[in-house]
C-alpha cells in the first residue's frame, strides 16, 4: 500500500468533503466522504482514515456492512478446503437464515459485542423459520444457536486477522449453555420385536436395520457401505466411505476422523441377513443383465437408495412393528445404550460407534453407566463366591450346606428375587406397549431358529421372537 494523499474539498452546498487516493493490492483506489458542517470536522475524519491506512487496514471497512463481508468472506472460506460440503453447506444457512437478517445491514466497523449478545438471545426466543407452518416451537434450540455463533465468531475472527476491524467482538460475548439432549432408544424387548416383524415382513432394508441396531452406524455409513468393504466368512465389516446428501447433491467422502476409519465385527444373525440381501441382489443382476454399482444399500433395480428415503422407509418400517417412532440415528444410540447396559466395555462400544474418546461415550450414554455397573458387581461377587467356597471347602470341616451367608440366597431369598424380577418385567411389558415373548424354554424347544454367536447382544431377544411355526420356517434362511 503507498503513502496516501488526501485533500478537502469544499461542496457548492456549502458542506466539506474529504478524498482520498492510495493504492491497495496493486489498484488504485480512492475514498470519498462528504456532509462535513466544518471544515475542523472533515480535516479530523480525514486524519483518522489516514491514520487507518497507515496502519496497514483498509479505510472500505468503514463503510462496508456485515452483510457485504460475509459474503466475500463465505466464498473466500468455501474455496479454503478446510471444511466439509456438509459443514460449509450449513455455514451458508446460517449466513443466509440467520445472520443476515438480523445483523447484516449494521456496518462492520460498529458490529459490538451488545448487538450480537441481542442477536444470539433472539434467536433463542424465536428464531425458527416457518415455525407456523411446521407446527413447531419458534425458539431455536441451544445447539443451533451455538452453531450460529460460531459461524459468525469465525467470520470476525479472519475480518480481525485481515485488519477490517481492531479486535473481534464476540470474544465479550456469551453463547447459550449447552444442554443435554435426552436421548431416545429402544429397550431389548423392543428391539427384538423390530427385528423379527422385519423378518416376517420380508423387509428388503432389514440387513440396513440389524447393522444400524448390532453395531451402531450412522446412515452415511450404512449408505456408503459396498460390498467389498465386507467379508462375510469372517464376519467383519470395514468403514471406509459415507454417502450423504449435501443440498442437492449426494457426496461420496471418506470418514471425518480416523476413528471413523474401524473395523467391526458381525453377529452370525446379521452375517445372514447380508448373505440374503446380496444372493437377492445377485439374482436381480442376473436378470437385468446389469448392476449399477457395489454399494450395500440399492433397491432390486440396482440404483442407490437415496439418503432421504432411507429415513423414510425405518419411520415406515417402526409403524409396521407398533414401536415408538425413532429416528434412524436413534438406532445408533439405541445400540450403544443397549450395549453398555448389558456389559460391554465402553471402550469397545467407543470404537465400534467411531468414536474417538470412550470419554465421549460415557459422557453421551451416562444413563446407561448404573445398569452396567451393577452387572460389574454382580460378576466380581459371583467370582469371589466362587474361590470364597472353593478355599473354605477344602478347608477341614468345612460345611458346604452353611456357605448361604456367603454364597448361594437361602430359599426365602430365592423366592424373594423371582417376585421381583416378575414385577420388573410386568413394568417393562407395561412401559413398552409389548406383549411378552413366550418362556424361553418354550420358545427353545418350539422353533429351530438361527442362533447368533455367544457374542451377540440380541442372541436371547431375536431368538425368542421367533414365537410361531411360520416364523420359525422364515428364519431357516436367515444365516448361511
Amino acid at each position: 500500500m503507498t503513502r496516501p494523499r488526501g485533500q478537502i474539498v469544499k461542496l457548492p452546498n456549502g458542506k466539506w468533503q474529504i478524498r482520498i487516493g492510495y493504492t491497495e493490492n496493486g489498484q488504485r483506489r480512492y475514498y470519498k466522504r462528504s456532509g462535513f458542517d466544518t471544515k475542523e470536522a472533515a480535516t479530523f475524519e480525514l486524519s483518522k482514515q489516514l491514520v487507518t491506512l497507515g496502519k496497514g487496514r483498509s479505510i472500505d471497512a468503514s463503510r462496508q456492512t456485515v452483510e457485504m463481508f460475509l459474503i466475500s468472506w463465505y466464498d473466500i472460506y468455501s474455496k479454503s478446503g478446510k471444511i466439509s460440503a456438509a459443514q460449509l453447506r450449513s455455514v451458508q444457512t446460517n449466513i443466509r437464515a440467520y445472520l443476515v437478517p438480523r445483523i447484516g445491514q449494521v456496518p462492520l466497523r460498529k458490529l459490538k459485542a451488545q448487538t450480537i449478545a441481542a442477536l444470539l438471545a433472539d434467536l433463542l426466543a424465536g428464531g425458527r423459520i416457518h415455525a407456523h407452518y411446521q407446527g413447531a416451537s419458534p425458539q431455536l434450540s441451544p445447539k443451533t444457536v451455538r452453531n450460529i455463533g460460531a459461524t459468525l465468531s469465525r467470520a470476525l475472527t479472519d475480518a480481525t486477522k485481515w485488519g477490517l476491524i481492531p479486535s473481534n467482538p464476540f470474544e465479550n460475548v456469551d453463547l447459550p449453555r449447552k444442554t443435554r439432549t435426552e436421548l431416545t432408544t429402544w429397550n431389548g424387548q423392543q428391539i427384538a420385536h423390530f427385528i423379527a416383524t422385519a423378518y416376517r415382513q420380508r423387509d428388503p432394508m432389514r440387513a440396513l436395520w440389524l447393522l444400524a441396531l448390532t453395531v451402531g452406524l450412522r446412515r452415511g455409513e450404512l449408505l456408503g457401505l459396498r460390498w467389498s468393504d465386507i467379508d462375510l466368512d469372517a464376519g467383519v465389516i470395514h468403514i471406509e466411505q459415507t454417502r450423504q446428501s449435501v443440498g442437492a447433491k449426494i457426496v461420496t467422502k471418506p470418514p471425518k476422523t480416523r476413528a471413523g476409519h474401524r473395523t467391526c465385527s458381525l453377529d452370525t444373525q446379521t452375517v445372514g441377513a447380508l448373505a440374503m440381501l446380496k444372493r437377492d441382489q445377485e439374482a436381480a443382476a442376473d436378470k437385468l443383465g446389469y448392476w449399477y454399482s457395489d454399494l450395500v444399500a440399492t433397491d432390486l433395480d440396482g440404483r442407490p437408495v437415496h439418503p432421504k428415503a432411507l429415513l423414510k422407509r425405518f419411520k415406515a418400517a417402526t409403524r409396521a412393528a407398533g414401536l415408538p417412532v425413532i429416528r434412524l440415528h436413534d438406532a445408533r444410540h439405541t445400540y450403544a445404550a443397549y450395549a453398555l447396559e448389558n456389559g460391554v466395555s465402553p471402550h469397545i462400544v467407543a470404537a465400534r460407534l467411531g468414536h474417538s474418546s470412550a470419554s465421549f461415550t460415557l459422557d453421551t450414554y451416562a444413563k446407561s453407566i448404573p445398569a452396567a455397573d451393577k452387572g460389574a458387581s454382580e460378576i466380581v461377587e459371583s467370582a469371589l463366591t466362587a474361590q470364597l467356597r472353593a478355599l473354605l471347602g477344602r478347608e477341614k470341616g468345612a460345611n458346604l450346606d452353611e456357605m448361604t451367608e456367603i454364597g448361594e440366597p437361602d430359599e426365602q431369598t430365592n423366592r424373594a428375587n423371582t417376585r421381583k424380577k416378575d414385577h420388573a418385567n410386568e413394568k417393562i411389558v407395561g412401559e413398552g406397549g409389548l406383549e411378552p415373548p413366550a418362556s424361553w424354554s418354550q420358545t427353545r424347544h418350539a422353533t429351530n431358529c438361527a442362533t447368533p454367536r455367544a457374542d451377540s447382544l440380541y442372541r436371547t431377544n431375536v431368538s425368542s421372537a421367533c414365537e410361531t411355526r411360520d416364523d420359525v420356517e422364515q428364519s431357516r434362511d436367515v444365516v448361511v
